[in-house]
């Protein structure tokens, strides 16, 4: 069997230019405002079905804020070696599966952040109104901004994926894509990583990208 001379290529590093907004216009625009520090935007909850996106902008905020020069924290845990003041961002990614004592410390990081001046940024899988969370907690999230990140539908990700393609020099069918769509992992960033890594095989192979190299590549990578 023809063996691989390359790994598959890793996932891109979550940013606010590689994520695709669909219809997340004014999501992304207040991201943008969040991220000045002078801005009012200082407490954001996004929500949303699993692979739409909100783990990613949470990520690529994160990564936006420390890019200038400032602090961000991951884990509400490690807040104590933070100096809390208005460059420390948090950043909680999956509020919903916060335990008893997890959502007691979130409320207590929750309140030195608003009397520092830092910010935070939260995610979870379901609206305010669903969560399974603490009366005090709920309150908090409500006094920031909520919005629903809306994940890509078949065609909107097709689109993506076909000018991903042509960015970087390659082509690739709507036909492929939607074999790769039925078969593979959905969302973007895996998307993405398995085209860059077809784009290398179909180099190594002189071949273009057709169904049976996708089905080649997946069983030698396997």
């Amino acid at each position: 069997m023809h063996q691989l001379a390359f790994q598959l290529k890793k996932a891109p590093s979550p940013s606010i230019d590689n994520f695709v907004v669909g219809q997340n216009c004014e999501l992304v625009a207040t991201i943008d405002q969040f991220l000045k520090r002078d801005n009012d935007v200082r407490f954001l909850y996004l929500w949303g079905l699993a692979d739409s996106g909100k783990t990613h902008l949470l990520r690529a905020a994160g990564a936006a804020w420390e890019s200038l020069g400032r602090m961000v924290c991951y884990d509400m845990r490690l807040t104590e070696s933070h100096t809390l003041n208005d460059e420390l961002c948090i950043c909680v990614d999956d509020i919903d599966q916060l335990n008893a004592d997890e959502q007691i410390d979130f409320f207590n990081v929750y309140n030195e952040i608003r009397t520092c001046g830092g910010k935070m940024l939260v995610t979870g899988r379901q609206p305010l109104s669903a969560l399974n969370l603490r009366a005090d907690v709920l309150t908090r999230l409500g006094w920031g901004l909520v919005y629903q990140v809306f994940p890509l539908d078949d065609v909107q990700k097709t689109e993506a994926l076909v000018e991903y393609a042509k960015l970087r020099g390659f082509r690739i069918s709507k036909d492929v894509i939607a074999y790769v769509l039925a078969r593979y992992p959905r969302d973007l960033r895996s998307l993405i990583a398995l085209l860059d890594g077809l784009d290398r095989y179909s180099m190594e192979l002189k071949r273009g990208i057709t169904i049976p190299l996708v089905k080649s590549f997946c069983d030698v990578k396997d």
